[in-house]
């Protein structure tokens, strides 16, 4: 729903105070003025809060050199706020913490403004999938239990995919690289399409068709890997505790056979395989031990067809099952 005159022109101001409070974090006059701002109504507190949330989507595209021009150019237009006396470390400790979000532009919130679905949140429940067609013409499909948050702006075209899978064919658009976030990774593309996985520590990147960079967050040594580019038919997986790896000739159509219905286990822990399963029924599976866990499994499966996937590992490996109403355990045997 499009906002109101009076509630766009309070969001407005709530986005200057967002800037002005990063570009000036030990400013105590400005901090003080803020809270007279923000206290005055209950509708300035909730747009505070609505403009820090839509920035927080941006992550650590906040520093992007895109996002900086425009955040330094709504700077220059923006009108001076009054300056007072008086200064605490509380405030000071406040004001240093948003100064992470503080390079939010005004340009993106007159953006929003004008197109309501720059920051969307799309959902899918367990057993369902859903593909959404975006403002820009970009579609983005979601597997069943997934969780993709997107937020555009003038300049980019953000998207992040919290938990499950999602399949995105990016419209081109040379000015703004559509980039998605994965955990730590971030995906860049123009015009392509790919898949991200995001489960747990583990992501998977599978590219279709065009070409992409997978980037990775710094290390607390402050040193970021170089980026890794992708070709079609490749696949880039990253897990806890192991050297990213790189699959080369990828048969994408199993790789996609989840959007008919099928699900296709390449030599993969019987823990990974029993995650993407539960993704499609209310009947819960629960690995109980570790040696039942780190098990192999290759095979097809219906997805949400749980009794015939538990069947598959009674038959092929060393393991007990016990079936409930709402859980299924499987452990090794002895």
């Amino acid at each position: 729903m499009a906002r109101s005159l009076s509630d766009s022109i309070v969001h407005e101001e709530a986005a200057r105070w967002l800037m002005r409070l990063g570009d000036s974090p030990d400013d105590a006059a400005i901090f003080e003025a803020f809270e007279d701002w923000r206290d005055a109504s209950p509708e300035h507190r909730q747009a505070f809060e609505d403009v820090q949330a839509s920035w927080a989507l941006f992550g650590e595209q906040a520093a992007a050199p895109e996002l900086l021009v425009l955040r330094r150019n709504a700077l220059d237009r923006a009108g001076g706020i009054g300056r007072r006396r008086g200064f605490d470390l509380g405030r000071r400790g406040f004001a240093a913490g948003l100064a992470v979000l503080a390079a939010a532009p005004l340009a993106y919130y007159g953006w929003r403004r004008l197109h309501p679905d720059a920051g969307q949140t799309l959902r899918t429940a367990i057993g369902e999938q859903r593909t959404v067609t975006l403002s820009d013409g970009s579609r983005v499909s979601l597997d069943a239990n997934t969780l993709v948050k997107v937020a555009y702006s003038p300049a980019l075209r953000l998207a992040e995919v919290v938990e499950g899978r999602a399949h995105f064919e990016v419209a081109k658009d040379k000015a703004r690289p559509m980039r998605v976030r994965a955990g730590t990774r971030t995906v860049t593309a123009l015009g392509t399409a790919f898949t991200v996985e995001h489960e747990g520590e583990r992501v998977v990147v599978t590219l279709v068709e065009g070409r992409v960079a997978v980037t990775e967050t710094a290390s607390a040594r402050g040193v970021a890997p170089p980026p890794k580019e992708l070709v079609p038919q490749q696949q880039l997986v990253f897990a806890a505790d192991a050297a990213p790896r790189m699959h080369e000739a990828v048969d994408v159509e199993r790789a996609m056979a989840w959007r008919e219905g099928k699900l296709v286990f390449d030599d993969e822990s019987l823990a990974d395989a029993v995650a993407r399963m539960n993704n499609y029924s209310r009947v819960k599976i629960v690995v109980e031990d570790d040696p039942a866990r780190t098990l192999r499994i290759s095979g097809i499966f219906n997805a949400g067809d749980t009794p015939a996937f538990v069947e598959a590992v009674q038959s092929y490996f060393p393991v007990d099952v016990s079936t409930g109403e709402s859980v299924v355990q499987i452990r090794s045997r002895g």
